[in-house]
């Protein structure tokens, strides 16, 4: 008899084919970016219409908050207590989401090399697309709506934690077009990176789940390794978003 490949569980391959669609969207957008031209200069050009000290204040606050560098250092901490705390799988999920987050975020952005706006509130000189802030702002929001998700399970509480997410999501891309340091587009391809690599790694998480992988022997044998190289890539993502100026490629 051949060997049939396992069919996936029903909302496992719901999520595939999310992730999958999700994918496809960020190669379409960033092939055929050069066709938001006209919109993101649009916007480009009446943001300034709008901005304020007291609004600029705060859009440089949430900048630094829902940094990549920050999210990650945040991820870190957060990993570390649910591992001294016995719940090593989803430390390990965290860290390894961020972490794989940044690093992928930082080689897109150099592959395509994108120029950012000129007329930003502050200049940087790293490259534009696709907003790590934007990509990071869902990937680190989702892992923890996630867990409140397991915790709270009724739909009023699993409701608001959604439009909660959803709203941060929505403020934090509106900032960086805002402070004027990234196009439209790539804050909407930010978002659709960073959905796909959210659902990616909980598709991942939830198929060891099911299949008992968490509560092998072997899992308890290389978490504490599997952690150890997330932290290393975590700390990597870090030391180059700060000195990503020199690289040319945060």
């Amino acid at each position: 008899m051949k060997n049939r490949i396992p069919k996936l569980p029903r909302k496992e391959r719901a999520l595939f084919i999310v992730c999958t669609v999700l994918l496809l969207s960020f190669l379409l957008v960033t092939l055929f970016r050069t066709n938001f031209h006209a919109i993101d200069t649009s916007i480009n050009v009446w943001i300034p219409s709008i901005q304020s000290s007291g609004l600029t204040l705060l859009a440089k606050g949430i900048a630094v908050v829902f940094d990549t560098t920050s999210l990650v250092v945040f991820s870190l901490v957060i990993s570390g207590i649910l591992f001294l705390k016995n719940y090593k799988p989803h430390g390990l999920l965290l860290l390894a989401a961020m972490g794989g987050d940044g690093l992928i975020v930082s080689i897109l952005k150099t592959l395509e090399h994108a120029s950012r706006p000129t007329n930003g509130i502050f200049s940087d000189n790293s490259f534009s697309y696709p907003s790590g802030h934007s990509a990071g702002c869902i990937v680190f929001g989702g892992i923890l709506a996630y867990f409140a998700w397991q915790y709270w399970q009724s739909k009023r509480s699993r409701a608001l934690i959604g439009v909660s997410m959803g709203a941060v999501v929505g403020v934090v891309g509106f900032d960086r077009v805002y402070l004027n340091v990234h196009w439209f587009s790539d804050v909407w391809g930010g978002w659709l990176f960073g959905g796909f690599w959210l659902l990616s790694v909980l598709l991942v998480f939830r198929l060891l789940h099911v299949n008992g992988r968490f509560g092998s022997k072997r899992f308890g044998l290389v978490a504490n390794w599997l952690y150890v190289a997330a932290v290393v890539v975590s700390v990597f993502v870090v030391v180059l978003s700060m000195f990503g100026s020199y690289f040319g490629s945060w």
